[in-house]
């Protein structure tokens, strides 16, 4: 049997590396900060499976939820992009669990799982962590379930940042969801894209709101004279071409509360779930979510006026006022990394030229003429080494 210099190399090269690999450094142990600060987060997300949150949801007006207790501090605060800002205790709480897919009437929607797929916690106070969400687009022990074209599973992921109290309870978190739209879109089985989706959608949150904003909270007050071929007019739908869409949209099943509702929100823009802090209907379909689990709290943000949530929010004021959300701008950073100062930038180099030294050409770039010209442009010496060793070392396997 020949062996050729390449086999020899790699005999040599495992000869060397087997034994060392059985003495390979063994992964340090958890600290106590590390275990607790995982279990935190993990038990936090296993709320969100259902039906466990729904125990949450029903407290969640309560002075404090005995469950979430060892979990959360009750000052809690946080920023969820690109949904909003959370900052007191019953708006964290609402969020992580009113928001939690579950099913609602004949739509079946469920989280069946979450895993921590990343995680990492190198001081007491901080940790960064990923979760991905296994949701149901149907129900599990339904006959049927799983067959072959039907909708069974979706995911969602959730990333960022948390820190925690002396106590070892989240005070703070900055998390990102990204995605949100496709997740949604998936999830409802619907292209928000398509203008009769999108009306259907604002239809539907209108009678949402009447339902579940009464008396005190209601939004969309009947506005007398109001009249389903004003408010097509307005839609610039034309009762003989736009008829089919107009047919399948069925504004005459709505009350006048409900049509006035429609009528204000169709003129508004529709907005994307990847961005919901704007003045959109979308920002409202999330509202209205909370609305159900709270409607004192959550009313308002459903209505005209947005109520402080659904409404246009600077760029800047979304994403860089960390000092009034978290109160300081490097709350997830360690203090460890303090002394650690970035280096100074680099003085700019600036080319003075001189008759000893001329100015540097400005392009590298040889035309063919010039390369038949220049006697210092010959690229085959340089390669024809290379080739015949080469075809040495081939020749002598």
């Amino acid at each position: 049997m020949r062996f050729s210099f390449a086999t020899l190399d790699l005999v040599v090269l495992l000869s060397t590396w087997l034994p060392l690999s059985s003495a390979l450094p063994t992964l340090p142990p958890l600290t106590d900060y590390q275990i607790q600060n995982f279990r935190t987060i993990n038990k936090i997300y296993q709320f969100t499976v259902y039906p466990r949150q729904e125990a949450i949801i029903a407290q969640v007006t309560n002075d404090s939820i005995p469950e979430l207790e060892p979990l959360f501090s009750p000052t809690v605060s946080g920023r969820i992009q690109e949904i909003g800002n959370f900052t007191n205790f019953r708006h964290s709480i609402e969020y992580f669990f009113g928001l939690a897919p579950r099913p609602q009437g004949s739509m079946y929607s469920a989280i069946v799982e979450a895993e921590l797929t990343q995680f990492s916690s190198d001081h007491p106070s901080i940790a960064a962590s990923t979760v991905n969400f296994k949701v149901a687009l149907d129900d599990p022990s339904k006959p049927g379930f799983g067959a072959p074209g039907t909708r069974t599973y979706t995911y969602l992921k959730q990333t960022g940042f948390w820190h925690f109290d002396e106590y070892g309870r989240v005070d703070y978190y900055d998390l990102y969801i990204p995605a949100l739209n496709e997740f949604a879109t998936i999830l409802n089985g619907a292209d928000f894209n398509s203008k009769l989706v999108q009306l259907l959608a604002t239809k539907q949150i209108c009678q949402g709101a009447q339902k579940l904003c009464k008396g005190k909270n209601t939004q969309y007050h009947p506005q007398i004279g109001l009249q389903i071929g004003a408010v097509l007019n307005a839609l610039g739908l034309s009762p003989l071409l736009d008829l089919p869409l107009i047919n399948q949209l069925g504004l005459g099943s709505l009350n006048l509360g409900e049509l006035t509702c429609f009528a204000k929100l169709s003129a508004k823009s529709f907005g994307t779930f990847d961005k919901l802090w704007a003045d959109t209907v979308t920002c409202r379909i999330v509202h209205l979510m909370l609305a159900e689990v709270d409607p004192d709290d959550h009313c308002e943000h459903v209505g005209p006026t947005g109520g402080g949530k659904c409404v246009e929010y600077p760029y800047y004021d979304r994403q860089f006022k960390d000092n009034t959300l978290f109160g300081d701008t490097r709350r997830f950073r360690s203090a460890s990394y303090s002394s650690l100062t970035p280096l100074p930038p680099a003085p700019p180099k600036i080319f003075v030229p001189s008759a000893h030294q001329p100015a540097p050409p400005t392009t590298s770039y040889i035309s063919p003429s010039e390369k038949s010209s220049t006697k210092s442009y010959q690229p085959h010496r340089l390669l024809l080494p290379k080739v015949l060793s080469y075809i040495n070392y081939v020749l002598s396997l």
